[in-house]
């Protein structure tokens, strides 16, 4: 029988996945809809919820969260993690979500464990399990059918969703790989944190937009913004985390599947996105990756 503990670690992992396909959904409506500046958005998330990470993190840990910027090489590694890689992810899907919508660009996201795959092959040689190369066969196929969602007509492929898409999947494959270290070292709280603020703070030396104007707001303005700053990032991610450490990193991964499904689902029914069979079946060749890799390695640790 399963245990009230894990049940309740399920169900706060299904949460977080769900809170950022939500948040997806809320970047295309302000974006699409509200015509909001998604540097001035981009900005407004990273500061806000690394300041409130940060200052619950110092609550929690007191004066040891700054113990990383003791060593000059430890932040540089943190600068590099939270522009490169949070950054860089989040802005690429900004983009992606507001050309392709939320469904997509969620799907074209998680080429990233692809991505990493090809990545740790190239650079060090590490050749791939049956599964793996499996999940990367599935993930080109995956995004073929992605792209031809409006048909496969030259007229109908989109570059920009292209590029952006596989940006984003880019930014969470350094996400995931460049902070292992540092997530040993300091523990998440600090490293997340501290990586979404100081990201936070070059955006907004970069892009220089403190406001949008041109944005029309009224209440659902707010409530999408509230879902992406609040309920997207630090409800979700808080959520996920302790499910996480509940039912472990790779049932976690598995349960994370929900988010593109939950993009797609929250798109087509308060945002009229569209999908056809072709389209379909490429999210579901896309998801099946990272549970194919989540269970072999279930297979190598049991």
């Amino acid at each position: 029988m399963m245990k009230r503990y894990e049940i309740i670690g399920i169900i706060l992992t299904l949460l977080g996945a769900t809170l950022w396909g939500v948040s997806g959904t809320s970047v295309q409506f302000v974006g699409n809809f509200r015509n909001m500046n998604l540097e001035w958005l981009l900005t407004m998330r990273l500061i806000t919820a690394g300041l409130l990470t940060v200052l619950y993190g110092w609550i929690r840990q007191g004066n040891t969260i700054f113990n990383v910027f003791r060593n000059w090489r430890d932040t540089l590694g943190l600068v590099i993690f939270g522009v490169f890689g949070m950054a860089l992810c989040q802005y690429t899907y900004f983009r992606s979500i507001v050309i392709a919508g939320a469904g997509i660009a969620t799907v074209l996201q998680y080429l990233a464990p692809s991505m990493i795959i090809i990545y740790l092959l190239m650079r060090y040689g590490k050749r791939p399990s049956t599964g793996e190369i499996i999940s990367v066969i599935l993930a080109l196929v995956g995004t073929i059918c992605l792209m031809g969602n409006n048909g496969f007509s030259f007229e109908s492929f989109r570059s920009d969703v292209l590029f952006w898409g596989l940006l984003s999947a880019v930014g969470v494959a350094v996400y995931s790989v460049s902070p292992v270290r540092l997530l040993a070292t300091y523990g998440t709280i600090p490293i997340v944190g501290f990586g979404m603020l100081l990201s936070g703070l070059v955006a907004a030396a970069l892009f220089q937009q403190p406001h949008s104007y041109a944005t029309s707001w009224d209440v659902w303005t707010v409530v999408g913004c509230f879902n992406v700053v609040f309920l997207g990032t630090i409800v979700s991610f808080n959520a996920y985390l302790e499910g996480v450490k509940r039912i472990g990193a790779v049932s976690g991964s598995i349960l994370s599947s929900i988010e593109p499904i939950s993009a797609a689902f929250f798109g087509w029914a308060l945002l009229g996105n569209q999908f056809n069979w072709v389209g379909i079946l490429g999210m579901a060749m896309i998801i099946a990756t990272v549970i194919i890799i989540a269970l072999e390695k279930r297979g190598q640790s049991s």
